[in-house]
């Protein structure tokens, strides 16, 4: 527009049509056809001044003019409202659309500028509305697509773990952690600490249609599950559900998922991980650092929006947290353990119990075990899957010798055996080293060591001289038996044999 005036005032000023083309940047030929425009439509070059942008461009500009369009866009132009819808909802591709394209008009556009229609059609038809969030009124949950792995350093097991993000919208501070898994009673205790974290509560929690959170999907009236409304009875806070298949009504969260894997995934994904807390404790680091770096293009934080406009807007939490708790009754089976929750993990009962009727009542933090209305075991919850949580003052007396016994390790019995005598110390290593594996001389060690229940020091320490001294094999048996014979007892006779003279034997002289 400020090209067709400037040519305006140059043709009024009298200046040649080659030097106006080389001042505006345009063809001979162009400025030629502005100014017939210009001339036939009875008005001067002043009046064409003084006239508006929109009546400027109708008197110089050529009436069927269309920007790089020709012929062939009439008969596309119909047709691109439904290709774009097909191609937005996933539908088709841009392939199969031309094709189908040119069977209808063989004399189309190729497969490029076809595309390239398309797309803009898309661009131009696409209308973004902009939310403006109320401080404290709203938070937005989701859980990120892509899963965490946890990787056990004994057996290489690696098992997935789900992440949970949630948002103020209004500040954009965010909360991100890891759960076991996506199940209601991970999930509430996820939104529990959530809250505890932003340390209030705001007038509604929005998700989308999850399981966990809408048992019936309705866009105006969604049925919540009933540990859904427990939860937010607990919390006095309303209920809000996304229309299906509208990721856009929680937008903010979304946009904290991409966020999540581009500031806590890209700086975790060459770290390992055994225990969930630990992965957590990471989390929680990455997170309290991005949420006191300053948004872009702003001189404030997230963190300190929300302490200064947000947080004095939560309401108050309450004295405890929200668990949601289980129960399950069970006779003490003789393995005196329980197995409990999807991931069948087993906690120790006293074995005292056995063949009693109990009660389990668990959440995600503990496990208690009652016995009539007294509680007999209380555990710390563990979600590994098909494990056992054992307390030792639960296992009868011979159960904890044998799970002792099964701890020693080659420096133990070393050390027992220095505390009887050097002879003792010898054949304990010797048997240690006497098998491929170490392990195959732990039982024959112990064994040796178990005399001192039945034998004194002094007699063990004799014996283990005494088979040193006689054979390079040592074992258990062999200590045993001299035990047993009083072996020990007797006196070695360390002369050495020689042979008497005699007349038909002949020396060493006779060989020389």
């Amino acid at each position: 527009m400020l090209k067709l005036k400037r040519i305006l005032q140059l043709l009024a000023a009298g200046v040649s049509q080659r030097e106006i083309s080389n001042k505006v940047g345009i063809s001979r030929s162009s400025i030629t056809a502005y100014k017939e425009r210009a001339d036939s439509s009875g008005k001067s070059y002043q009046e064409l001044l003084q006239m508006s942008d929109s009546d400027v461009v109708s008197v110089l500009q050529r009436k069927d003019y269309r920007p790089g369009k020709d012929a062939r866009y009439d008969k596309l132009e119909p047709l691109l409202k439904d290709y774009s819808h097909d191609i937005t909802q996933n539908r088709s591709t841009y392939e199969c659309l031309w094709e189908e394209y040119l069977k209808l008009h063989p004399e189309g556009y190729g497969y490029t500028r076809f595309k390239a229609y398309i797309q803009g059609y898309i661009k131009s038809h696409h209308y973004s509305y902009h939310n403006v969030y109320a401080p404290g009124f709203e938070m937005q949950v989701d859980f990120a697509g892509d899963k965490l792995n946890l990787i056990d350093r004994k057996t290489g097991l690696i098992t997935e773990v789900v992440v949970l993000c949630c948002i103020l919208p209004y500040s954009s501070i965010a909360f991100i952690m890891a759960l076991y898994n996506a199940t209601q009673e991970c999930f509430y205790y996820g939104l529990s600490k959530a809250l505890s974290y932003f340390g209030g509560i705001p007038e509604s929690v929005k998700s989308d249609n999850m399981r966990q959170w809408v048992i019936r999907s309705d866009r105006y009236e969604p049925t919540f599950s009933e540990s859904t409304m427990q939860w937010s009875v607990h919390y006095d806070t309303e209920l809000v559900a996304t229309r299906p298949v509208h990721p856009k009504d929680k937008a903010p969260v979304e946009g904290l998922v991409n966020k999540t894997y581009q500031f806590v995934y890209s700086r975790i994904r060459n770290e390992e991980y055994e225990t969930l807390d630990s992965l957590n404790a990471r989390i929680f680091e990455l997170t309290g650092e991005f949420n006191g770096r300053n948004m872009t293009g702003r001189t404030y934080s997230r963190m300190e929006l929300f302490e200064k406009e947000e947080k004095p807007l939560l309401k108050p939490l309450p004295a405890e947290p929200f668990m949601l708790k289980h129960r399950k009754e069970f006779l003490v089976p003789s393995s005196y353990h329980v197995q409990i929750g999807k991931e069948r993990h087993s906690y120790s009962v006293p074995y005292q119990y056995v063949n009693q009727k109990a009660t389990v009542v668990f959440d995600q933090e503990s496990v208690e075990v009652y016995v009539g209305f007294n509680r007999v075991a209380i555990h710390r919850r563990d979600l590994k899957a098909n494990g056992y949580t054992t307390e030792p003052s639960h296992m009868p007396e011979n159960h904890r010798a044998y799970q002792k016994s099964r701890e020693y390790n080659a420096a133990y019995y070393l050390g027992q055996a220095r505390h009887i005598g050097p002879n003792t110390t010898t054949v304990i290593e010797r048997i240690l080293t006497s098998q491929p594996f170490i392990q195959q001389a732990y039982r024959s060690s112990q064994g040796i060591l178990s005399l001192t229940r039945k034998y004194p020091a002094e007699r063990i320490e004799a014996a283990c001289g005494r088979a040193c001294g006689t054979t390079a094999a040592v074992s258990y048996t062999a200590i045993k038996r001299i035990l047993e014979l009083k072996l020990d007892t007797e006196q070695v006779n360390t002369c050495s044999s020689h042979i008497p003279l005699h007349e038909n034997l002949r020396g060493a002289s006779s060989f020389e």
